[in-house]
């Protein structure tokens, strides 16, 4: 899972079955990417949807346990949201079914009060317009090679 880490969409997305079947188990219209997702190119917007809202600042996971083709992990997170800077953190767990060499069903699970009344919040500092403006980094110079 270091492709999350790395937030590399593409590299996630190449071990995933075409049939994929994402299901975030949180209720909260506030949350677009929650419910079923359905093949490769949806888990793809999915994942895009993410990165376009959230800086992943942790993103640590631990194999619980594999038996045949179900693996369980655990995840501690850590999440920034970009426009107000506020930090979703927790852990969360993840259940997959494996079908070859490619993950076929991800099931995921969050402690749903938490992020619904983070998304709430959110919702209200972006309705009032309580945006946090990141600084903005100098670009480097690539090192020139002699």
């Amino acid at each position: 899972m270091a492709f999350r880490v790395a937030q590399d969409v593409e590299s996630a997305c190449a071990l995933l079955h075409n049939d994929i079947v994402y299901k975030l188990h949180v209720a909260n219209s506030n949350l677009p990417f929650a419910g079923d997702l359905r093949g490769v190119d949806a888990a793809r917007n999915a994942m895009f949807s993410i990165l376009e809202d959230f800086d992943y600042l942790r993103y640590e996971p631990t194999i619980i346990s594999v038996r045949g083709n179900f693996v369980r992990a655990q995840i501690s997170f850590k999440y920034r949201h970009r426009s107000t800077g506020g930090v979703l953190e927790g852990t969360r767990r993840l259940e997959f079914k494996v079908r070859g060499d490619k993950i076929a069903v991800i099931e995921g699970y969050h402690d749903a009060k938490l992020v619904e009344t983070f998304m709430k919040l959110t919702a209200q500092r972006l309705a009032n317009n309580q945006l946090v403006r990141l600084p903005v980094l100098p670009k480097r110079e690539r090192q020139r090679s002699e």
